[in-house]
């Protein structure tokens, strides 16, 4: 929030202490990681830019008027020191701000900076933000803020004293980096307000939880219990259960990072790009509560602990749809304490003595700590899958599992996907090891239509399927494009990438040339592959492009990368690379019924 009433005058202790220039240590804490979206959807965490010699940035604000007069001190500041390996962003905490307004703004002004989007106002609170404008110089390696104050004032010509924030700049590039001060030089203007050059900042969650500290039964622990408890409980894919005050106090640290960072929730999409009944999100209100919550020390206060519950997982207590007409056993497969396992193929009879339309599946695996996916195939009786000859348009997919995935997928009314008689299951496997050998034991349920439906339901995979990465590098680009020639009704949209992906978007251009976004997810993470599913489906005409469009990082700022030194290409296994962009529909005439 910015205070709009008035630009405020400090007074005369300020503007002595402005003249003066105060020098005060710099903190003796290191930063938090955090990551922000910016005007565009783009991903920026803190951390990922350290193949830059530091990160300036200035706060910004639409309701200030007094940013946009600072925009072009700004811009000739990173003229005259981008080249030198310094990023420049901005970022704007008014927690009401809509990311249409600040890029309508940030196009009117001709702003062309990377503007974070801080609705949470928790990275300003971290960052020390006051003002609006109001500079800070971070450094990323050691992730200390090394600078904070305005943008040098204008100089004349005369004035040879070098200015603090230019000075700040001139030792990073020379390397003097590790014995600098933080410069503190209070924002203010003249008593009678006539240098209007600032606004402040109000933090209104952040005051209210100072007062009123979260509560942990009331306020926090619902929040986990919704949010979280279906992953982070006894036996889940979490790596601690979350089923006391005790256990939560522990991972606190831990939490804070993983919500500052956005890793979690997983499977977190483009808010503004689409609609998704499987993107996960926490308000920003309840993340408010979360870290005010950590930040006070986790105070236990009264009441009965909620998380002591024990948590009733559907796929622990049994089928989430009600007995299956049909249930796969997977041969158990063993998996060992350590190593890299190869992915495994397994080949399964199905004794049906007539077609099936599958209308729903449930997946159950027997160790979900192992698990880490599993893609199921419907294939003819002489399928060979490691044969390089074998047509794949001879296989139909029928569904995956992936960490998190804990629903059953139903199909859409009157779609399913079709097996014929005499067909069998191809089941491709993929484990990873926790440490301790075990026996992985996993179902899959199948509910069958009483009648064929009306469509049948497909998934249609558009790859890039050759590229070369070069090592180190941080943005890599690939993308691919595929038409469809007849009309579809779109369901789902999934992206697949190894351990360098960063992001993927999906994009259709329609017959008449118009354009629309269709899921972005900025940040991508190899562990989590859900189908994004829409909320309101969407019928393709026949002729519409779609195209497939993301970026890997290479590079050691990737804490996934296996190993930054190697030229990376396509290849099967997780250290290799993929591109693939996954599309779940049907036709929309009924007539493309597959009958044979």
């Amino acid at each position: 929030m910015i205070r709009q009433s008035s630009y405020r005058a400090f007074g005369i202790v300020t503007a002595l202490t402005v003249m003066l220039g105060a020098v005060l240590p710099a903190r003796s804490a290191t930063l938090g990681d955090f990551a922000l979206l910016d005007q565009y959807g783009a991903f920026h965490q803190l951390t990922r830019y350290r193949h830059k010699q530091a990160i300036v940035l200035m706060s910004h604000s639409n309701q200030c008027e007094a940013t946009f007069a600072q925009v072009p001190r700004y811009k000739n500041l990173r003229e005259r020191w981008q080249a030198q390996d310094i990023a420049f962003l901005m970022i704007d905490s008014s927690p009401q701000v809509s990311r249409q307004d600040v890029r309508d703004e940030a196009e009117l002004f001709d702003i062309d900076f990377p503007i974070l989007i801080d609705n949470h106002q928790l990275v300003a609170e971290s960052l020390g933000l006051t003002m609006v404008p109001q500079v800070l110089i971070i450094d990323p390696h050691r992730m200390r803020i090394v600078f904070n104050g305005p943008l040098d004032p204008r100089q004349r010509r005369r004035e040879p004293k070098p200015q603090p924030l230019t000075e700040t700049l001139a030792r990073i590039v020379a390397g003097e980096a590790a014995d600098m001060q933080t410069v503190t030089l209070p924002l203010a203007q003249a008593e009678d307000g006539s240098d209007r050059t600032t606004c402040e900042l109000e933090f209104p969650q952040r005051d209210y939880h100072a007062l009123n500290a979260p509560d942990y039964a009331r306020d926090v622990a619902p929040i986990l219990r919704e949010n979280c408890v279906h992953c982070h409980s006894e036996g889940g894919i979490g790596p601690f259960a979350m089923n006391s005050y005790a256990m939560v106090r522990g991972w606190s640290a831990m939490m804070r990072e993983v919500l500052m960072t956005k890793r979690m929730p997983p499977a977190q999409v483009d808010p503004e790009i689409g609609h998704f009944t499987n993107a996960r999100f926490i308000g920003d209100g309840e993340l408010q509560t979360l870290v005010h919550w950590i930040d006070a020390g986790t105070p236990r206060g009264d009441g009965h602990d909620p998380l002591v519950e024990p948590f009733v997982d559907t796929n622990e207590s049994g089928w989430q749809l009600g007995e299956p007409d049909y249930v796969v056993h997977i041969p158990p497969q063993e998996v060992p304490a350590t190593g890299v396992l190869d992915y495994r193929h397994v080949v399964i009879d199905l004794p049906f003595d007539e077609d099936k339309w599958v209308s729903a599946v449930h997946f159950r695996p027997g160790d979900k700590k192992v698990m880490h996916h599993l893609l199921s195939y419907v294939i003819p009786p002489d399928y060979d899958w490691r044969s390089d000859s074998t047509p794949r348009s001879q296989r139909r997919f029928l569904e995956g599992y992936a960490p998190g995935k804990i629903d059953a997928m139903r199909y859409p009314d009157q779609s399913g996907v079709y097996i014929p008689k005499g067909y069998k299951l191809s089941m491709q496997l993929h484990y990873t090891t926790y440490g301790k050998p075990t026996v992985d034991n996993t179902r899959v349920g199948l509910y069958f239509h009483d009648t064929p439906p009306l469509h049948e339901f497909h998934n249609k995979s558009v790859t890039q399927g050759e590229f070369v990465i070069p090592a180190g590098a941080v943005e890599h680009r690939a993308s691919q494009q595929y038409v469809f020639d007849k009309s579809i009704v779109l369901y789902g949209l999934r992206p697949h990438m190894h351990y360098r992906g960063k992001h993927f978007k999906f994009k259709v251009i329609y017959p008449d040339r118009t354009t629309e976004e269709l899921l972005s997810v900025p940040n991508y993470h190899f562990n989590w592959q859900p189908t994004y599913r829409l909320e309101s489906p969407k019928v393709l005409p026949a002729g519409s492009r779609v195209v497939i469009s993301g970026a890997f990082d290479n590079s050691s700022n990737n804490p996934g990368n296996p190993d930054p030194s190697k030229e990376i290409s396509w290849g099967a296994q997780s250290w290799d690379e993929m591109f693939i962009g996954y599309f779940a529909y049907h036709f929309v005439d009924p007539e493309t019924v597959r009958t044979d």
